[in-house]
């Protein structure tokens, strides 16, 4: 049997190689520890970014497919419900348009009769002149077409809204991952994009 004024520094030495040896896991799970939970600040941010790109689309889509003519406020109230996003600085942009039915067999096709902009992100819309069929769907663009037989198109007009926005990381993730977050100089632009 042991004495016990031997055993008891044998005791104290495995307490304090059992601290170090916890300061040493610590330091090594650390830096996994603070990616996991800058990931998931930056992907709750990013999901919530996305979210409001899509609701602020859907409703300026709603609206806009209600004015006749379209307004060319419309913007300025879609990037004002944006907020906390800046959609009319230089990592936003928002894009409303409205296209006509035909109005003919003579003029048969679509067309564009407004669109209103704002913001400074250098990015272009799908709808415009040059596009195949306007940027729209083959289905929703034969329904703008004139229909000779009927004397009118199915549809009279509908509303494009496309908003961007530029997601800048607000942790130090991009730092330790370079080019995960950040592909897009600095950011990672986000799109939606509705007909109504």
């Amino acid at each position: 049997m042991p004495h016990p004024e031997t055993s008891a520094p044998l005791a104290r030495r495995g307490v304090h190689d059992m601290r170090g040896s916890a300061l040493v896991e610590l330091a090594l799970a650390m830096p996994l520890l603070m990616i996991l939970v800058f990931g998931v600040v930056d992907l709750g941010q990013a999901v919530n970014t996305r979210m409001i790109l899509t609701n602020v689309c859907r409703e300026g889509g709603s609206i806009g497919c209600r004015q006749d003519p379209l307004q060319s406020t419309l913007p300025d109230l879609l990037v004002t419900s944006a907020a906390p996003l800046a959609l009319n600085g230089a990592d936003g942009r928002v894009i409303v348009t409205r296209i006509t039915s035909g109005t003919s067999a003579a003029s048969p096709n679509p067309r564009i009769t407004a669109q209103y902009q704002r913001g400074g992100l250098g990015v272009t819309g799908s709808t415009t002149s040059g596009t195949t069929q306007l940027g729209l769907s083959g289905p929703v663009y034969a329904h703008l077409v004139y229909d000779a037989d009927q004397g009118i198109a199915d549809l009279t007009s509908v509303t494009v809204v496309e908003v961007w926005f530029k997601y800048r990381p607000i942790t130090p993730l991009s730092n330790f991952l370079p080019g995960l977050l950040t592909p897009d100089d600095g950011g990672l632009i986000m799109h939606s994009r509705s007909v109504f």
